[in-house]
């Protein structure tokens, strides 16, 4: 038996060990097994064997296998091309995630969508959860701001001295002097910006409070931290739209040849990659992207410009979009 690669072996022998029974579902074969949460489903291609998991029980409440496995078509069938219309193509998902009809409508775009994208993005780099690749940390990275340096010098002050005060530590304060002092120096560039303040990790704790006017109430008034990775997160986002020719002239320099995986061919712009999981390219003309997974060749017509986030099968993770 010739397998796609080496996991898809792996998947296969582990559903022979733990088979309970096993049916033919469309060109599909469904394993059904001893494991709680999991089954797999074995398919074919040119005589090459792929081995996807999917949740157990699935096709109990789904007339689709497809949905089980995550999309909506399989590239051999005829599809729309269309927004969230997500094609499978072997062990790789392709979502369409947008259509356009003409090059302003992709500036139009990436200035008034992607870049909020992008600022979710950034603010789960600066936490440390995940990393990315993408123009937009590239454009940041060479911005010289002395507003974003200062929040960053701040950022890293603020939670030193925190640490402190989690720590109990004599002449507390002196210490909360200091924390108040920096914490002052934030809510002032929060202000310049017009930037609202979230408090604690992630979360929103006062959606429809205002940062009094007299900073001898700022102790009353912020029971949390000052979240910095939000706040250096927002103002960066609005550096980027204060540049925004100069963010989309750097964006479209991007543009050439890709090789995604080398597996995936075209000509676009990469927008963003979480490596060896997921990749966003923009295509900006209707082109045929050339497929080659396992030596099993295709094309797959993009009829018009689009953004697409191309992903590896559902064992894989997944940063949503």
């Amino acid at each position: 038996m010739d397998f796609l690669d080496e996991i898809h072996n792996v998947r296969y022998r582990l559903a022979m060990a733990l088979k309970v029974s096993s049916f033919k579902i469309g060109d599909f074969t469904y394993i059904e097994t001893s494991d709680p949460n999991k089954d797999f489903v074995i398919g074919e291609e040119e005589g090459k064997v792929f081995v996807l998991p999917i949740n157990k029980d699935c096709v109990k409440f789904s007339q689709d296998i497809k949905h089980c496995l995550g999309f909506d078509y399989y590239y051999k069938e005829q599809f729309p091309w269309k927004e969230e219309v997500k094609i499978g193509v072997l062990d790789r998902i392709i979502r369409i995630l947008k259509v356009f009809n003409d090059y302003s409508e992709i500036k139009n775009y990436i200035i008034n969508q992607e870049i909020t994208q992008y600022e979710g993005k950034d603010y789960a780099m600066l936490e440390g959860d995940l990393y990315f690749s993408n123009p937009y940390e590239e454009f940041l990275d060479k911005l010289k701001d002395s507003d974003l340096e200062k929040i960053k010098k701040l950022s890293k002050a603020y939670q030193e001295v925190k640490n402190f005060l989690d720590m109990q530590v004599e002449n507390q304060t002196s210490v909360e002097d200091i924390y108040k002092e920096i914490e002052s120096e934030l809510i002032k560039i929060a202000r310049k910006y017009n930037v609202e303040l979230d408090y604690g990790k992630s979360i929103k704790l006062y959606s429809d409070e205002r940062i009094s006017e007299d900073e001898e109430h700022v102790e009353e008034e912020i029971r949390e931290p000052i979240n910095v990775n939000s706040l250096l997160a927002k103002i960066r986002a609005k550096k980027v739209i204060e540049r925004k020719d100069d963010f989309l002239n750097f964006l479209f320099s991007k543009e050439g040849e890709f090789n995604i995986w080398d597996e995936i061919k075209g000509k676009g712009i990469i927008l963003d990659e979480m490596k060896d999981k997921n990749v966003t390219v923009l295509l900006t003309y209707p082109q045929e992207l050339e497929i080659n997974i396992g030596g099993i060749k295709r094309k797959i017509l993009v009829p018009k410009p689009s953004i697409l986030f191309i992903k590896k099968d559902s064992a894989y993770f997944e940063i949503a979009r």
